[in-house]
């Protein structure tokens, strides 16, 4: 039988063993933790725009037929919208409408003259329209064309742009209109904008030249463009009217139409410019506190569709500007 001086040395070595297991898995759980700690995903910073933020804009516009009625297109079903000089309006989708020519019924309506159409997208809207010749337009926010329902056959195909617009214009052969003349000629198309007359045959180019800006931009993708009667422009070529006149310069073709393809994109272009773009397109009113930064250059590439923070964060990284949201207003900071 054991003594009670036997069993202390068992009991110490328990106790000792305890102790020891205590601190292991103390050390385990330190370990776990800083692991965790280390590689977990830490909490982003907290946007400081989020509770004021401001969504993009959309496909919206209003179509204004030749008897002066007017369609809200963001509301109306799709299908057949309207009869007009012998071309049908169709809705086909969100954001475009396009004109199907009616068989035999375009040539005596468009005799009468009496056809003219227009689609105006407010600021913080945009869409796209297929006109009666098969011309594909997009139309920018806060921009307005004007159109026939139903093109002249063997004459010029004329709209008018208030705004900015990219266009693809397919090629139509007609026969001549001098009398015993059997030889056919390639039918133009002319848009008439701010300060100019561009001419074409068959061309993608976006043309820009909003009222209150100081320049008419306007760059050719594909094809070739007439500006003013005299002056050529050629692919990857844009040609600028202000307060110097006529310019005509190497162009990056992917800057002036990342608008139609859902993105803010400028490379090295005053902060004026870019701002006056994100306030057509989120309907926000600019304020600046100070002149001077309106003529610094930076250059952003975001989408279009996201929030305004969005935008706004990226000019904010640069360190050279920063903005303050109250309501549908923006102050640019110094």
């Amino acid at each position: 039988m054991n003594t009670e001086s036997e069993k202390k040395p068992i009991f110490y070595k328990t106790w000792a063993f305890r102790y020891l297991a205590i601190a292991c898995l103390a050390l385990i759980a330190c370990a776990v933790g800083a692991l965790f700690y280390n590689h977990h995903p830490k909490p982003l910073k907290e946007n400081r725009f989020a509770k004021r933020d401001i969504h993009a804009g959309s496909s919206r516009a209003t179509l204004t037929l030749a008897d002066g009625k007017k369609i809200i297109l963001d509301d109306a079903p799709n299908g057949i919208l309207a009869q007009e000089s012998g071309s049908s309006i169709i809705r086909t989708g969100t954001g475009q409408i396009t004109y199907a020519v009616n068989e035999k019924g375009a040539d005596a309506d468009v005799a009468k003259d009496k056809g003219v159409n227009s689609l105006e997208t407010p600021i913080g809207g945009q869409y796209q329209v297929r006109l009666p010749d098969g011309t594909k337009v997009w139309l920018n926010a806060g921009s307005k064309l004007t159109y026939p329902a139903s093109f002249p056959p063997n004459k010029a195909r004329k709209v008018e742009l208030i705004g900015e617009a990219y266009f693809e214009v397919p090629k139509i052969v007609a026969k001549s209109l001098i009398p015993g003349n059997d030889t056919t000629i390639n039918v133009t198309f002319i848009v008439v904008s701010e300060k100019q007359r561009i001419e074409v045959e068959a061309a993608r180019f976006n043309i820009s030249g909003y009222p209150n800006d100081e320049s008419t931009k306007t760059t050719v993708l594909e094809g070739a463009a007439q500006i003013n009667y005299y002056n050529l422009i050629k692919v990857d070529q844009q040609s600028t009217i202000g307060v110097d006149g006529l310019q005509i310069t190497a162009a990056n073709p992917k800057e002036a139409v990342a608008w139609k393809n859902g993105l803010f994109l400028f490379q090295e272009e005053s902060l004026e410019t870019i701002m006056k773009s994100i306030s057509r397109w989120y309907d926000v009113e600019i304020v600046y506190t100070n002149d001077a930064v309106r003529k610094e250059l930076f250059s952003l590439s975001v989408s279009r569709f996201d929030n305004i923070s969005a935008t706004l964060k990226s000019l904010e990284n640069t360190g050279l500007v920063k903005f303050k949201i109250k309501g549908r207003k923006i102050t640019v900071l110094r």
